[in-house]
């Protein structure tokens, strides 16, 4: 009997390890979410895209994110949110790009990998872009 119950304590243990860890999105985090749409959306790598501040809503978290471009020097700031399987963004303090007539950007999860898509209101996608999680970390 007590080995039965140090196998089920073991089992439990191990269960709590593995499930620790994963979020609603899989192995990606909201923040990396957000670098890669800002990334996509910019057309710009991923690795430059940085997250400076969170800021906490009642319904989402907020994130500050900015990247410097490489020509000039010049420092581009956005601000974004998750919501289901989309990425809300705005430039700056400028508004939300969640109107009927801005782009819808959508997020797929497949394993270590992310998609975004930038749909526009009559239908056309701009493109597609994909990024290992190992390109947000």
């Amino acid at each position: 009997m007590k080995l039965f119950q140090t196998c089920k304590f073991a089992l439990l243990a191990l269960l709590a390890i593995s499930v620790t860890g994963c979020s609603k999105y899989g192995p990606f985090d909201e923040s990396q979410i957000c670098r890669a749409g800002i990334a996509a959306i910019k057309k710009k790598s991923p690795a430059v895209v940085n997250v400076d501040k969170i800021d906490e809503e009642k319904k989402y978290k907020i994130y500050h994110v900015s990247y410097k471009r490489a020509d000039d020097g010049k420092l581009w700031k956005y601000r974004c949110k998750v919501d289901r399987s989309r990425v809300v963004w705005s430039q700056g303090k400028g508004r939300w790009r969640d109107k009927g007539q801005d782009p819808t950007v959508k997020f797929d999860i497949d394993d270590d990998f992310i998609e975004i898509t930038e749909k526009y209101p009559d239908g056309t996608e701009s493109r597609k872009v994909r990024y290992n999680i190992s390109q947000l970390m």
